[in-house]
């Protein structure tokens, strides 16, 4: 009888030691979340409309690192909500690098700030557990806390292509953690809590999972982008990259705004604008200076698609530009 005794203890244990398993487990994914929820912010821009994005806190006076996507070069009305009251604080954007995906915020916070703790992304092997903590679906400013997702690095390699609005090509750590709406910008954390990635908005459709900058590859730049001096009143954010390029002039004119040049050969060009047409809207919104144009241009990146609506004498229609680099 003694062998079938032990049989039946077999099962016991090994039940036994699952549920002591995942004890161990959702302990540490407490652990991770009380040490890192009070370093990572909600942030909103004004970029072609409205952004929401997260942030990580670099620094207990008000630094605060966050993707490019969320807050390209030309953000306005940037904000950000810290966790507690709910109130927002105005931000001022320092820097930014487009290739890297980066840029960087400042608050005048009301106290002071707790700092994310930054590890090294060489060590990180696939297996090893892995989590996304952020804004999603506005979780932060909605009900004062980040959302936390749990799973595993479950890929390392390399994007060649841009895609989704994110411009980062190179090395990236892929996690089976969950990666919504809101988290561009969030940190991607260890078993320890330490920041070892960013995640970003760029994935590789063969594989369809979230993906980040592992932090090796950013180091620098983020100490390079700390490094820049503060902007003056109404200049712009210091900016690796130039702005994108359109290839067109054009003027007010009698309450219209008129095409009065286009650049041969520019974007503009090839998409069929010409002299004297009439600009009505831009990416969905209506243009109503000539001014207007240049400004939304400034939060836009070569390879950027646009969508214009121009009357040429027949109606209105609309005019798909894809724009190129400066000259």
């Amino acid at each position: 009888m003694r062998p079938r005794a032990f049989s039946l203890a077999v099962p016991w244990l090994i039940a036994l030691a699952g549920a002591l398993s995942a004890q161990v487990a959702d302990a540490n994914h407490q652990k991770v979340y009380d040490k890192a929820a009070s370093s990572v912010v909600a942030i909103r821009a004004e970029a072609m409309g409205e952004r929401s994005g997260t942030g990580v806190v670099l620094s207990a006076d008000g630094l605060i690192l966050t993707s490019y996507s969320v807050c390209p070069r030309g953000a306005t009305k940037i904000r950000v909500w810290t966790r507690g009251p709910k109130l927002y604080a105005d931000a001022e954007l320092v820097a930014t690098s487009q290739a890297h995906e980066l840029a960087l915020l400042r608050i005048k916070p009301k106290a002071p700030l707790t700092p994310a703790e930054f590890g090294g992304s060489s060590g990180v092997r696939i297996g090893d557990v892995s989590y996304t903590l952020g804004n999603a679906a506005n979780s932060i400013i909605t009900d004062d806390q980040p959302s936390l997702n749990a799973g595993v690095v479950s890929g390392a390699y390399r994007l060649d292509q841009e895609r989704a609005k994110s411009w980062y090509t190179g090395p990236v750590l892929e996690t089976t953690a969950a990666v919504n709406v809101g988290m561009e910008g969030a940190p991607f954390l260890d078993a320890q809590g330490k920041v070892v990635g960013i995640v970003i908005l760029n994935y590789s459709p063969n594989r369809f999972l979230g993906t980040a900058i592992p932090v090796d590859e950013i180091k620098a730049v983020i100490e390079k982008l700390r490094g820049a001096p503060a902007p003056a009143v109404a200049a712009p954010p210091a900016e690796e990259g130039g702005e994108a390029w359109l290839g067109l002039k054009a003027r007010d004119a009698g309450g219209r705004v008129l095409v009065d040049e286009v650049e041969k050969g520019g974007p503009a060009d090839e998409a069929g604008f010409q002299k004297g047409d009439v600009i009505l809207g831009m990416a969905n919104a209506p243009v109503k200076a000539a001014r207007e144009i240049a400004q939304r241009l400034k939060a836009l990146e070569p390879g950027s698609i646009v969508w214009f609506t121009i009357d040429s004498g027949s109606g209105g229609q609309k005019v798909r530009v894809t724009l190129e680099k400066k000259k």
